[in-house]
C-alpha cells in the first residue's frame, strides 16, 4: 500500500509541470441580462498557456460552437498553422434551444424585423444577441484571461451573416471577420444594403474581412446577392483601413466550404494581419520598471523590444542599469503592449525562465500599468 501511495505521489509530481503546458477547453456559464437567458461558452487555451505571467493572446470568437466541429477545427488551425507562434485563445459561443418558445440559433442571428418565419412564439433577436457579445462575453474574456487587443470573429452560414451584421452595427467590436458561406440574400439582400452604408474611414482601427462561398450561388440561388456583396466589398470598401479577401470554392458545398476557407483565412491572418496588430501600440505611455536577474556579476545586459523606447528590436541600443551584482534594471515609458528580449553585451540573446522548470527565447509580453515593476530571470545565453 505504501509503495502504491508513494508511486502515485511521484507520478503526480512528475506530471504537474507538464499539465500546465497542455491545451485545454473550459466550459463557462453566463447568466445573460441582455438575453434573459442562461448561455454557455467554451474557452480554449493553447499549449503553454499557464507557463508564464508574461504571455498574452489574441482571441478568436467562434459562433455556432454548439456544433463542435466549427470550434474544434478553429482551435486546431489556430495552433497548428506554421506561423501560429504561441497560438490564440478561442472562445466558442454556443447557441441555445428553448422548447417552450421554439427559440434556437436562427433567433440569435437574425434581427427582430426579419421577414423570415421565426415561428409563432418568438422573433429574431440579433440586436440583443449582439449586446450579449459586446457587453457580457467580450468583457468576461478580457477580465479573466490575458488578452491582446486583437479580436477575430469566425462564423459559418447564418453565423457568418451575423458577424457581417455585427460589422455593420458595431464595426469596432471585432478587428477581423472570417465569414464563411454567409447568407447575404435574406430579407432582399439586407446585409448588402447595410454594407453600402459602411464607411471604413470611421473605423477606430484597421479591419480585415474574409468572405467565401462554396456552390451556394448555384444550388441555393444566392449568386446575385453574393456577386453584389463581392463587388461592393472589393470595389468600394477595400482600402487601407478595411482589407478584404474574397474566395470562391465552387467545388465545395455549404458545409465542406468551412475547412478550406478557415485554413486560407488563418494563413492570411498569421502572415499579414497579425504582424500588423503586433505593431499596433497605444498612444498612452506608462512609466514602468523592468528588472532582470542575471547569472554573473559581470553580465552587461541590453533590452530590446517592439517600440522606440525599447530600441525597435535592435539588440545593442538600450543598456540596462547595474543595480547589484545579480540585478539589472531600467525605468522607462512604454506603450501597450510591449514585447521584450534581453541580450548579453548586446549580442547573445538570453534564455528567460518561465513556468515550472521551463525557459524560452520567445519575447516576453507586458500589458503595462503606470508605476508597475516587471521581473524576469536569465537561464543562460545563446552562443
Amino acid at each position: 500500500m505504501k509503495t502504491f501511495i508513494l508511486s502515485t505521489i511521484l507520478i503526480c509530481l512528475l506530471l504537474s509541470p507538464l499539465q500546465a503546458q497542455y491545451s485545454k477547453v473550459e466550459e463557462v456559464t453566463i447568466e445573460s441580462k441582455e438575453l434573459g437567458q442562461t448561455r454557455e461558452l467554451m474557452i480554449y487555451t493553447p499549449f503553454g498557456y499557464a507557463d508564464s505571467a508574461y504571455k498574452y493572446y489574441n482571441v478568436m470568437y467562434v459562433f455556432d460552437a454548439q456544433n463542435r466541429m466549427f470550434f474544434d477545427y478553429t482551435t486546431s488551425v489556430s495552433m497548428l498553422s506554421k506561423e501560429a507562434g504561441q497560438g490564440c485563445i478561442v472562445v466558442g459561443i454556443k447557441a441555445t434551444f428553448i422548447e417552450e418558445i421554439f427559440y434556437a440559433r436562427n433567433h440569435d442571428f437574425l434581427p427582430s424585423d426579419t421577414k423570415r418565419n421565426m415561428g409563432p412564439k418568438s422573433k429574431g433577436n440579433a440586436e440583443n444577441f449582439l449586446k450579449y457579445i459586446k457587453n457580457e462575453v467580450v468583457p468576461y474574456i478580457e477580465s479573466n484571461y490575458p488578452t491582446l487587443p486583437g479580436r477575430t470573429a469566425v462564423g459559418h452560414s447564418l453565423g457568418a451573416s451575423f458577424i457581417t451584421y455585427a460589422l455593420i452595427e458595431e464595426p469596432d467590436l471585432f478587428d477581423n471577420y472570417i465569414a464563411v458561406s454567409p447568407n447575404v440574400d435574406y430579407d432582399d439582400q439586407r446585409l448588402v444594403r447595410g454594407l453600402r452604408k459602411l464607411n471604413p474611414e470611421e473605423f477606430e482601427s484597421k479591419k480585415y474581412f474574409y468572405i467565401s462561398h462554396g456552390d451556394e450561388g448555384e444550388t441555393w440561388g444566392w449568386k446575385e446577392a453574393n456577386e453584389n456583396a463581392y463587388a461592393l466589398l472589393k470595389d468600394t470598401l477595400d482600402s487601407e483601413k478595411f482589407q478584404v479577401t474574397i474566395e470562391k470554392h465552387p467545388e465545395e458545398n455549404h458545409g465542406s466550404n468551412f475547412m478550406p476557407s478557415l485554413h486560407s483565412a488563418m494563413q492570411a491572418y498569421y502572415k499579414t494581419i497579425q504582424p500588423q496588430f503586433r505593431n499596433r501600440l497605444s498612444g498612452k505611455k506608462y512609466e514602468v520598471t523592468i528588472r532582470l536577474k542575471v547569472q554573473d556579476q559581470n553580465d552587461n545586459i541590453y533590452i530590446s523590444g517592439n517600440q522606440k523606447a525599447l530600441g525597435n528590436w535592435k539588440s545593442d541600443q538600450i543598456q540596462m542599469n547595474y543595480v547589484s551584482p545579480l540585478i539589472r534594471e531600467i525605468t522607462l515609458p512604454i506603450s501597450d503592449h510591449a514585447e521584450v528580449m534581453f541580450y548579453l553585451d548586446g549580442e547573445s540573446q538570453a534564455w528567460i525562465k518561465y513556468g515550472d522548470g521551463g525557459r524560452t527565447t520567445y519575447p516576453m509580453m507586458i500589458r503595462p500599468e503606470e508605476g508597475a515593476e516587471y521581473t524576469f530571470e536569465v537561464d543562460g545565453y545563446n552562443n
